[in-house]
């Protein structure tokens, strides 16, 4: 079969393949490496909290990274679960809880990555796997970064391959079934299978970042990125808000970002300035601006504050109505059809948004110096975050807060 968009993934990327290949060629590689310095192990738990009007989002993260033995191999997993409660008709799955009820959902996720440092090369990769009740998702990468210059400068590329399948949940007992799209019968969408009437989401990702030292204070970096979707990329409850026709948008978007920013420490004061500004367009006629400042203070040796405000400001997609007045369309959404396109996410209309936010890390090696009986903690940390969404959509403002605890073992 020959390769490329419709074949089945395995015929041009597997990312389970490519994982175990990645730990295999490192694993290698370490083998005849020159030993550097000892690196760390370390342990990572993490608690991150969302709620908007409608919304709850708790989401509880434990992370492990393993040096086997030295940085030349280093292993890692991650598991993450978000538990999500929603207002059903606010998050337009009223007809899957047999009503107005809140809506509970459970996302598991677990990731593996393997990442070597030798000399000036940086290899890494991952591979994940997610699951909830209306889905499930495979996703893994590779990246590859090198210095130059005396490591004044740093050059990475990485690409990574997501492959989901969607599905409908019929009603309030969990049936479900596969979910092509709002312009595909869902008794002639599959599963299994690639292509057209499918419900199979692919998802690629390539990137590209440039790192410059220009001073000993002064950092400068660009991102690049690059991402082609092809698949379901509508959601298969939102027809609440649409007067009863399911949400359909194209199956097709190419999008890509590019963001430049600079860091900049002024010792004396023990601060760095962190400005960065990313532009966001696709192929859905959608523009977003983020301009961001960020600054880093160190009141006391082991105490680090940081403030941010970001604001975001995005356009329309080019099959949005501000009147709400679609009709049910009995074709494929495109810029050539708009007539068979409508939709209800958020995402696809203009809004704006101010995110203030603060940080506070306090790092333990003070007290661990300090008394003999806690020298355990040293090198660990804890860190306190908060950020308070202010939005201009449907959804309200929201809060985000975490709580982070790591050790080094």
């Amino acid at each position: 079969m020959r390769a490329g968009i419709g074949a089945p993934p395995s015929a041009w990327f597997d990312p389970l393949r490519a994982f175990a290949l990645v730990c295999l060629a490192v694993g290698l590689v370490w083998l005849a490496a020159p030993r550097p310095a000892i690196a760390e192990n370390r342990a990572t738990i993490r608690g991150n909290y969302y709620r908007e009007a409608s919304t709850r989002v708790v989401q509880p993260m434990a992370h492990i990274t393993v040096d086997a033995p030295d940085e030349r191999l280093t292993l890692g997993a991650t598991y993450l679960l978000d538990a999500i409660s929603s207002a059903s008709i606010a998050s337009g799955t009223q007809a899957a809880t047999g009503g107005d009820n809140v809506f509970h959902e459970l996302r598991h996720e677990v990731t593996g990555t393997a990442g070597s440092r030798l000399g000036e090369w940086n290899l890494g990769g991952f591979f994940r796997y997610s699951t909830e009740t209306d889905y499930l998702s495979r996703a893994g990468g590779l990246s590859l970064a090198r210095d130059l210059l005396q490591r004044n400068i740093n050059v990475s590329l990485s690409y990574s391959f997501a492959g989901d399948r969607w599905y409908r949940i019929q009603n309030n007992t969990g049936a479900k079934r596969p979910w092509c799209g709002g312009d595909v019968s869902i008794d002639e969408c599959r599963t299994g299978s690639h292509g057209a009437n499918s419900n199979f989401l692919q998802v690629h990702n390539v990137a590209a970042g440039y790192t410059h030292t220009l001073h000993r204070t002064v950092l400068a970096l660009l991102n690049v990125s690059y991402s082609h979707l092809r698949g379901p990329l509508d959601n298969p409850y939102r027809e609440g808000f649409l007067g009863g026709i399911e949400e359909t948008h194209p199956h097709v978007r190419d999008r890509g970002v590019i963001t430049p920013s600079v860091r900049w420490m002024i010792p004396k004061w023990r601060t760095t300035f962190e400005p960065f500004y990313s532009f966001y367009v696709d192929s859905w006629g959608q523009r977003g601006h983020t301009p961001e400042i960020r600054v880093h203070f160190r009141p006391v040796r082991h105490i680090r504050l940081r403030a941010r405000y970001s604001y975001y400001k995005q356009t329309a997609a080019f099959f949005y109505r501000a009147d709400g007045q679609y009709v049910d369309g009995d074709g494929k959404c495109s810029r050539a059809a708009v007539f068979n396109c409508a939709t209800a996410d958020v995402k696809a209309m203009p809004w704006d948004a101010h995110t203030p936010g603060i940080q506070l890390t306090w790092d333990f090696d003070g007290v661990a110096a300090r008394y003999r009986a806690l020298r355990w903690l040293e090198g660990g940390f804890i860190e306190l975050t908060y950020n308070h969404l202010f939005q201009d959509n449907r959804f309200g403002n929201a809060r985000i807060g975490s709580i982070a605890l790591s050790f080094t073992y």
